[in-house]
């Protein structure tokens, strides 16, 4: 299993996504968009939160530039955390912490190494967050035995208050066997469930349903090296027309 050191990870991802399509931003550009800024505890510099304007798909979040005051007029790029990196905020006048969503790699099954690094001469204490605080509460969605008795499929999700509910996890486990804390077949992500029901066929294999919106999506969120159970995904436009989450009653 490969290793992978978060900041490189973040600049390959950022240099792949298509509003990464300038060399060089500028404040004076037309299509910059200002989202939010930080200033240092002595007020001598700035972290600048920015993205471009993508047209009629609104604006696209290019990462958080940690500036001296003087860098505001220079081109932003040299200076900007990838947009992979978030929550970023002062710690004190030479140093700043900054959150990497762990969970992608997660997913793909790739380890990884978290890794400080220094933009502006300041220092970036780098760490994961993963949506599940240590007091969140698991609660499963649903739970179904598969027809020969030696699996259970297992949707769950965690709650880390009564109004926040984090994405859905899928896990195939042997029947009464331990949850994982983390999907072992499916992970969704904050934006949708994109699977929102699921069950068991017949001859064993998994049927998820999704809609219009979701359904050709579902394979990115697949958990590399899921258990070797086949699926299928039903596009029930009729029934989850309206739906982004998997919502149902616990089964045994």
């Amino acid at each position: 299993m490969k290793q992978f050191i978060i900041p490189f990870i973040a600049t390959v991802l950022f240099g792949c996504v298509s509003y990464d399509r300038k060399h060089e931003v500028f404040k004076t550009d037309k299509d910059f968009a200002e989202f939010s800024r930080q200033l240092s505890p002595d007020s001598s510099k700035l972290l600048l939160n920015y993205g471009v304007d993508l047209g009629a798909t609104g604006y696209g979040r290019a990462g958080t530039a940690i500036l001296k005051l003087s860098d505001t007029t220079k081109n932003l790029r040299l200076f900007t955390l990838p947009n992979t990196f978030d929550r970023v905020k002062w710690i004190d006048n030479k140093t700043v912490s900054a959150k990497f969503d762990t969970i992608p790699l997660i997913r793909d099954g790739r380890s990884f190494t978290l890794k400080d690094t220094i933009i502006n001469g300041i220092t970036v204490k780098v760490s994961s967050y993963d949506y599940i605080e240590p007091n969140s509460e698991q609660t499963i969605e649903h739970r179904e035995t598969s027809p020969n008795g030696q699996y259970e499929l297992i949707a769950y999700r965690y709650i880390n208050d009564k109004h926040n509910l984090n994405f859905i996890n899928v896990s195939v486990i042997k029947t009464s066997g331990q949850i994982p804390k983390y999907g072992n077949y499916f992970i969704a992500d904050i934006h949708s469930d994109y699977v929102l029901n699921g069950t068991w066929d017949k001859d064993n294999t998994l049927i998820f349903y999704s809609n219009n919106l979701y359904t050709d999506r579902v394979q990115y969120y697949l958990v590399h090296n899921h258990p070797d159970i086949k699926y299928k995904v039903i596009n029930d436009d009729k029934t989850y027309n309206s739906k982004y989450l998997w919502t149902g009653q616990s089964s045994r």
